[in-house]
């Protein structure tokens, strides 16, 4: 069911659905919550499931403030679930979606019973990563929102999934002509400027999922391999035939992950 929650001067649209414990699942860049619409409908058998449109992106308006900043958007989504529970919840955040995961966990992890990352890296951008997110800015705001994920979007995908599936890859292509060039922008330059965040995971206390594709360029393999024995607990999937989209190229292996990271500690 659809619902508004009214933050500052804006509104946040999410979906909530299922009872017991409380998961707040976040999408990333270029997408929106329907990505997940296949996992919130499994979870909600076993769990109170919020799944958000984040600013800018889906039903949720653009804001400016909002959308320029990791750390904002962190804040704002931990305002929504304290208007949902009082009770502890677990966060899982694709891409994007992960940086934002990492920011609650280390401005609110009393309020965490765990988070995860899936195709996310707690590794702030490298020289020659902003460098291609700058370019990336550059041909948007000349562009469009549209021509820019027509030519990124498959580029999520491993080649031979590309190819086996080109229909539902041109429907994540379509949906983003509804995308404000300043939220695609925006989201850069918040990601651009997020700090490097494996201090987070070096010293929670939190249980830590990490979901990775073999075929992942924008959250390569060798990076996340790097942070998965820094937490004290961490769950570790690898996805043999994914590159960064887990949840369309290997669903089920994607919500098995999630489900048994759920049992053990939402």
């Amino acid at each position: 069911m659809p619902y508004q929650f009214a933050y500052e001067d804006t509104t946040i649209h999410y979906q909530l659905a299922g009872e017991g414990p409380a998961v707040l699942l976040l999408h990333g860049f270029g997408e929106d919550s329907h990505i997940f619409d296949h996992l919130f409908a499994a979870l909600t058998h076993q769990f109170q499931v919020v799944l958000p449109d984040l600013p800018g992106s889906g039903r949720s308006p653009f804001h400016a403030r909002l959308c320029s900043s990791i750390d904002n958007m962190a804040r704002a989504l931990h305002a929504l679930m304290d208007s949902i529970t009082s009770n502890k919840f677990v966060v899982l955040g694709h891409s994007m979606g992960g940086y934002i995961a990492l920011a609650m966990a280390q401005s609110g992890a009393d309020r965490l019973q765990g988070f995860g990352l899936l195709h996310s890296t707690a590794f702030a951008d490298s020289a020659e990563k902003r460098e291609t997110r700058s370019k990336a800015i550059t041909f948007i705001r000349e562009h469009g929102s549209h021509a820019f994920l027509k030519t990124a979007i498959p580029g999520l995908f491993s080649e031979s999934w590309q190819q086996a599936h080109p229909q539902p890859v041109q429907a994540l292509v379509d949906k983003g002509a509804s995308f404000m060039p300043e939220a695609l922008v925006s989201y850069y330059q918040a990601m651009m400027a997020r700090p490097d965040r494996t201090d987070v995971l070096r010293s929670t206390k939190l249980p830590v999922l990490f979901i990775i594709g073999v075929h992942d360029k924008a959250a390569p393999m060798q990076d996340v391999l790097q942070q998965v024995s820094l937490p004290s607990v961490a769950h570790v999937t690898i996805l043999e035939e994914t590159a960064h989209m887990g949840m369309m190229e290997e669903p089920e292996k994607f919500q098995a992950a999630a489900e048994q990271f759920l049992r053990l500690w939402a």
